[in-house]
């Protein structure tokens, strides 16, 4: 049977932490088990703790009016939960294990906790919360081109078709939830 450090230098993100960083990860973080169907979290939620999957498969889901998208499906070695537990903002997605699945757990004291120490575990794990920032915005900025895309070829149509009066492609009048997208450093919450 192999040991928690040695399960946690199994995944790409971790190869190159510390055996002391790995240790210290595993005694901080609590193993949590969960079923096909079970939720780790809930979209509106106050994020309480992340999440390290160490086996399994999750999928986020984003609820929006009646409906329900899959944002994407996580596998071993992803963490999840990370972004509430850094801005304080309620969770912006359900978290939902697609098959039984085995996470380590980090609360919000130890999260606090580590994110504060100075240490190279800390500074890793801050460096893997921005990347995974970076990613989830690249991917939303990419999804509004192609939507973009999408409304301008409909607006088009439409426009060709006698059903639109003018031909509008200026959405950010429209949409201001796509200024949320940039960050603009002078500007305070």
């Amino acid at each position: 049977m192999t040991s928690p450090v040695q399960r946690l230098r199994t995944f790409p993100a971790l190869r190159e932490y510390a055996e002391a960083d790995l240790e210290l990860l595993a005694r901080l973080a609590v193993p949590r088990e969960f079923p096909a169907g079970s939720t780790l979290f809930a979209q509106g939620a106050v994020g309480a703790s992340c999440f390290l999957l160490l086996d399994g498969e999750v999928e986020v889901m984003r609820a929006h009016g009646d409906k329900i998208r899959v944002l994407a499906t996580l596998r071993a070695g992803a963490i999840v939960g990370q972004i509430a537990l850094v801005d304080r903002a309620p969770r912006s997605a359900s978290v939902l294990a697609s098959k039984p699945t085995q996470t380590l757990e980090l609360g919000h004291d130890v999260f606090d906790r580590l994110i504060q120490s100075a240490t190279p575990l800390a500074l890793r794990f801050q460096e893997q919360i921005a990347v995974a920032g970076i990613r989830q915005l690249r991917a939303a900025t990419e999804r509004l081109s192609v939507l973009a895309d999408q409304r301008a070829e409909a607006n088009e149509y439409l426009y060709m078709q006698g059903a639109l009066e003018e031909w509008d492609l200026d959405i950010s009048d429209k949409t201001p939830e796509v200024l949320e997208l940039a960050s603009d450093p002078r500007r305070r919450p």
